[in-house]
């Protein structure tokens, strides 16, 4: 198959988290969908931001209060080897944060069009050092690229 664009290679199947989960909730996510990552949308399904397993560590691993439960083992198994350990250590969930998705995540979008080139897929991550950026249409979420999609695309060449 020739890629061209980005709807030729992007994932369609995108889990997105609202901005108002817990932490906690947030956790859960990531374990139960297997990802280390997700678009970050509003209550009318808008994109406004992207958050990251690493999002939540820099928040916990910054602020325990000594009330933290213990790292889910799914972390350790599906993650350790993406991540140092003192970041996959840093994954705990305090019992008495109120703290929401909408604290921990990155506001800057990255997204592209259905339309856009591969080369210009490719651009954009090097140029923004991200490892997923988003397909969007009308600030919806239609799919998403990562850098293991680019990869797949090279091994095609």
């Amino acid at each position: 198959m020739k890629y061209t664009q980005a709807k030729d290679i992007m994932t369609r199947t995108v889990h997105t988290v609202e901005a108002d989960r817990s932490l906690q909730e947030l956790s859960d996510f990531f374990i139960e969908y297997n990802v280390t990552g997700a678009p970050v949308v509003d209550e009318a399904g808008a994109l406004i931001g992207v958050v990251s397993v690493t999002d939540l560590t820099q928040h916990l691993g910054g602020g325990g209060n000594g009330t933290s439960t213990h790292v889910h083992t799914a972390y350790h198994d599906e993650l350790a080897a993406d991540y140092a350990q003192e970041e996959v250590e840093a994954l705990r969930i305090t019992e008495t944060t109120t703290a929401t998705v909408r604290d921990v995540m990155t506001p800057e979008i990255y997204d592209v069009n259905p339309h856009t080139s591969i080369q210009q897929v490719a651009d954009v991550m090097l140029r923004s050092s991200i490892r997923r950026l988003f397909v969007t249409r009308d600030g919806q979420v239609e799919g998403v690229i990562t850098s293991t999609d680019m990869l797949k695309v090279i091994r095609e060449l």
